[in-house]
């Protein structure tokens, strides 16, 4: 708010007077250096404060720099607000965002207090959500607009965040909150807060890995927890040959704590994504990389062992029948001839079972998941179990309480069904090497 020329006059009054009492007891050496610098500082402490900026809530940010804060910085934000700055630096450079200061409402998964960084102005995907005092790296999108959004609810607040933008070139190097441009023989990716605690909820980490235009790129994951589903929708970390995310190159989608097999790439470039919502988290990963020549790589999928007998086809029961249950139960074939002719398989206790009309509902909890399929897999903290229906309740004979080896199929909603065709047994420890090396058989 701008002050009338009346209420500067009386200031700079104010201010007269205290110099010239300083000025009178001052000795005589202190007056000559008062009355050089006395003029110099009267302006410059009036004319500070009037330079200092005035934050707002939100509003539209152009050219190659600039700063933007939480509406009052450095006072107290205002409760049950939502503000939106919407960022635009130059065509063909990026925006790179540092915060330099961050007081938010604490909490682990950010729901109440907190700012989002997205990629872009409208629909982009999220770089982050922040809260609390601990300021995050560098953020960089990757195109020419960033919006910043932050939101408060009715209760605890602070001082809010002030934040510098800048334009950078694509790619440029500098240490980032997580993700970016890649390009040494050797390196390292993890996800943010790796190892000291869980990744961060709503994140999207980007790595592009580029080799020399002989060179492949070789990436395995050392350590590996992401929030597990069935079908990975909510944390995962997705694969791509190339540069871009593209669904024909994508080499995989991965989550749960098993690290995936080594992935190579096809050519120079590798896309490594990581994406966290705003519900779950978990220890993250750590992976290596490393560029090989293409004479000397291998195939992404190690190959099969020696020792596996060929898959023959036949069909699977997935519903009852009498024909079906009249036959004599006794397990033909071995683990490794029905590994790939199931469509999941786990090593799992026994810990419920329902009567069915002529069939059994059996609730498993996994132990280990050497395949799954497509099958439907609750998770409740470290626990995973899954539902599978025995459609023949004497064949196989299965007893509450006991492990068992459970290699199965599922019909078209995800639910896991075993019957005298499919392949189930006791579960031993001295099995484990063997499903271990099968886990690694590309079917």
């Amino acid at each position: 708010m701008s002050r009338s020329p009346s209420a500067i006059s009386l200031e700079i009054s104010l201010l007269f007077l205290s110099e010239c009492l300083i000025f009178a007891k001052a000795p005589h050496t202190m007056r000559i250096i008062i009355w050089i610098f006395a003029p110099a500082f009267l302006f410059t402490s009036i004319f500070a404060q009037r330079r200092r900026p005035v934050f707002t809530c939100g509003g539209n940010f152009t050219g190659g720099t600039g700063q933007i804060g939480s509406q009052g910085y450095p006072g107290v934000y205002p409760p049950n607000n939502k503000c939106v700055w919407r960022i635009t630096v130059p065509q063909g450079r990026v925006v790179s965002l540092l915060f330099r200061v961050l007081d938010l409402e604490s909490d682990h998964l950010c729901r109440y207090d907190y700012v989002d960084i997205y990629d872009g102005h409208i629909n982009g995907q999220r770089l982050g959500r922040f809260c609390g005092t601990a300021r995050p790296g560098r953020l960089v999108t990757n195109g020419n607009k960033m919006q910043v959004v932050m939101l408060s609810d009715a209760n605890t607040a602070g001082s809010g965040f002030l934040a510098a933008y800048s334009a950078i070139r694509p790619n440029e190097r500098g240490d980032r909150y997580c993700g970016g441009h890649v390009d040494k023989p050797v390196g390292t990716i993890k996800t943010p807060n790796w190892p000291d605690r869980d990744y961060p909820p709503g994140v999207m980490c980007l790595w592009h890995i580029v080799a020399p235009q002989d060179q492949i790129i070789e990436l395995k994951f050392e350590k590996f927890d992401v929030e597990r589903d069935s079908y990975c929708r909510y944390d995962h970390v997705a694969v791509f040959n190339g540069g871009e995310m593209n669904e024909s190159q994508k080499i995989g989608k991965f989550c749960g704590d098993s690290p995936p097999v080594p992935v190579y790439s096809d050519s120079n470039h590798l896309l490594v994504q990581f994406i966290s919502d705003l519900s779950l988290t978990a220890d993250g990963f750590i992976g290596h990389y490393q560029f090989k020549q293409r004479s000397l790589s291998t195939v992404s999928a190690p190959l099969t062992p020696a020792s596996t007998s060929p898959p023959t086809a036949r069909p699977m029961a997935l519903t009852y029948s009498e024909d079906l249950c009249q036959q004599k139960c006794k397990r033909t074939g071995t683990i490794e001839s029905h590994y790939c002719l199931s469509n999941f398989v786990i090593t799992a206790t026994l810990i419920s079972a329902t009567m069915r009309d002529q069939s059994i509902l059996a609730t498993f909890s996994i132990m280990h998941l050497y395949k799954e399929g497509s099958l439907a897999i609750q998770q409740a903290g470290k626990t995973m179990s899954t539902k599978v229906t025995v459609l023949c309740k004497n064949c196989p004979l299965v007893r509450r309480g006991l492990n068992y080896i459970v290699m199965g199929q599922t019909n078209d909603q995800g639910h896991g069904v075993i019957s005298p065709l499919n392949f189930v047994m006791a579960f031993r420890t001295k099995k484990q090497r063997d499903l271990g090396v099968l886990k690694n058989i590309r079917c």
